[in-house]
């Protein structure tokens, strides 16, 4: 279900940017997400201090620095190139989850890190020839941070509802104060409304939730790679959705995150059990 709905994210979003500036598209999502996300807001008292600390980290990272490079680098990389590229991710937090988490980085686990690797190079150089290297380093960046949010969830101990309430009341405001000093704000037509209600109700306050809660309870390197499934369907829904062509680069960048995901996930030496749920989650 994650997958499905943040593949299609980089469809909506991309249509999105057909009439409303990267930032101010970014800044409804997020906007969206946390007005949905108010319902839960008295789950923040269940933080600590050190957990509202916490919660700032997750809304510069996962909020503001992932979503509004995310949107930016959209504006002109295709949606399923784009998807490539960002999941980059899974590669990052497979390599420091080891350092960082402790978890074992089992050979079969580091070949699915490198052939992960290998397919978003693939489409990644073929989209800074074919596109925009601007756009290609955007989509990197963004997938930086979006790991440094990943291994913060999974190391902390702190109620998951409250951290992502917390984190898009940090990364919403952010973000539309940028787009307010940045861009004009666009004119509301359906297309837009229709776009950002459903970024910002189920790529936003859903997914996240989900997402979070995933890494809270499985290993993150595993949980993240699992997500090299996103590319796939985004160029999946991008060929369907938006007549986006299907080149051999991004056929080859699939076909070799799809082995990734195979061998990290039927990687021996998983733990055996779910990790204890924690209170307030």
């Amino acid at each position: 279900m994650l997958c499905v709905i943040w593949g299609l994210m980089f469809v909506v979003q991309r249509v999105a940017l057909e009439v409303a500036p990267p930032l101010w598209v970014a800044a409804g999502r997020a906007a969206i997400g946390a007005l949905v996300l108010a319902a839960f807001a008295g789950s923040l008292r269940t933080l600590s201090r050190r957990g509202v600390g916490v919660a700032v980290v997750l809304g510069l990272t996962n909020q503001f620095l992932f979503l509004g490079l995310q949107v930016a680098g959209l504006r002109t990389v295709e949606a399923g190139p784009a998807a490539a590229i960002i999941y980059l991710q899974p590669v990052l937090v497979v390599l420091a989850s080891g350092p960082f988490l402790g978890e074992r980085l089992t050979p079969r686990r580091l070949a699915g890190a490198l052939l992960g690797f290998a397919g978003v190079a693939v489409v990644g150089l073929q989209q800074s020839a074919a596109a925009s290297a601007g756009g290609v380093l955007l989509l990197l960046a963004a997938a930086v941070a979006w790991s440094a949010g990943a291994i913060v969830t999974s190391a902390v101990d702190e109620p998951i509802v409250a951290l992502v309430v917390g984190q898009h009341f940090v990364g919403a405001p952010l973000l539309v104060a940028v787009a307010a000093v940045a861009e004009p704000f666009p004119a509301l037509s359906t297309k837009l409304v229709l776009c950002l209600g459903f970024a910002g109700v189920f790529g936003s306050a859903f997914a996240w939730m989900l997402w979070s809660f995933l890494m809270r309870r499985g290993e993150a390197g595993v949980v993240s790679t699992w997500l090299f499934a996103v590319p796939m369907l985004a160029a999946a829904f991008g060929v369907i959705l938006l007549d986006e062509p299907m080149s051999v680069a991004l056929g080859v960048g699939i076909a070799l995150v799809a082995v990734a995901v195979r061998l990290a996930t039927s990687s021996p030496g998983r733990r055996g059990a779910a990790r204890p749920s924690r209170s307030g989650a």
